[in-house]
């Protein structure tokens, strides 16, 4: 049985997340009935996290198995051909039996895109959260900067979420200016359900000088998710990179 992994950028937009889901329409339902009509087998395709609705990605990592023997590099253009526009997989290579796209990875990357004018987009309304009011970009810059480093990151972990740990090491929070669009980049060794959307949602409330940018590392240090946020949109937010060991 072969290994094949996959790369996969999709617009979340018409779906419900990444996780397939009874009478709902999902990426990885897609992906499977794809890779059915590609090997003639019915696999589960496992992706390296679990979008949820309305979040995008530009570099998914998914893996499945196979015992079909086409080769590696032809496996984008035949998936291609039977997944809807809004799903595409950009690359596919034949990995180890032990490789696991989420528990093997290392790192991950997402980004925020956020329009900062009075108008909002007819282009980008399902792909940059529009806020209308002027942001202070330096305070925006502070307040990130200050989650940088290994922290429990419990403040900005979603209600309901189980993970066994807070724990995340932050290793980048950037964020860039260009025109009106703002762009907000987070790289960490993993991250929590809702993480990367309430630590947005609070910055801009610092943006908008409703918070200090010192009140971020505050409430970093509170440990309580009451005082964060409120939830930034799904739809600003894209899956860029997911990080692995070299491969042997």
């Amino acid at each position: 049985m072969r290994n094949i992994k996959l790369i996969i950028e999709y617009d979340g937009t018409p779906f419900s997340g990444w996780q397939r889901l009874k009478g709902r329409p999902s990426v990885q339902a897609e992906l499977e009935r794809a890779v059915w009509k590609v090997t003639g087998q019915r696999r589960a395709v496992t992706g390296a996290g679990r979008t949820d609705a309305g979040v995008h990605a530009l570099g998914q990592v998914g893996h499945f198995a196979t015992a079909n023997r086409l080769a590696a590099g032809r496996f984008p253009a035949a998936l291609n051909a039977y997944l809807p526009m809004t799903i595409r997989v950009l690359g596919a290579e034949e990995v180890d039996a032990g490789f696991h796209a989420r528990y093997a990875a290392i790192g991950r990357t997402y980004r925020y895109a956020v329009l900062n004018r009075p108008a909002p987009s007819a282009i980008l309304r399902n792909h940059a959260y529009h806020v209308p009011y002027p942001l202070r970009l330096e305070a925006i810059v502070a307040g990130a900067a200050a989650l940088e480093g290994t922290h429990p990151f419990t403040a900005f972990r979603g209600v309901g979420s189980g993970e066994r740990t807070t724990i995340c090491t932050l290793r980048r929070a950037n964020v860039a200016h260009s025109g009106d669009m703002l762009i907000f980049t987070f790289e960490a060794d993993r991250f929590l359900r809702h993480m990367v959307r309430m630590i947005v949602g609070t910055l801009l409330k610092v943006g908008a000088g409703k918070l200090a940018a010192e009140a971020m590392a505050e409430i970093l240090a509170g440990e309580n998710n009451r005082r964060a946020g409120p939830r930034a949109p799904a739809h600003g937010l894209y899956l860029v990179r997911v990080m692995y060991p070299p491969q042997p």
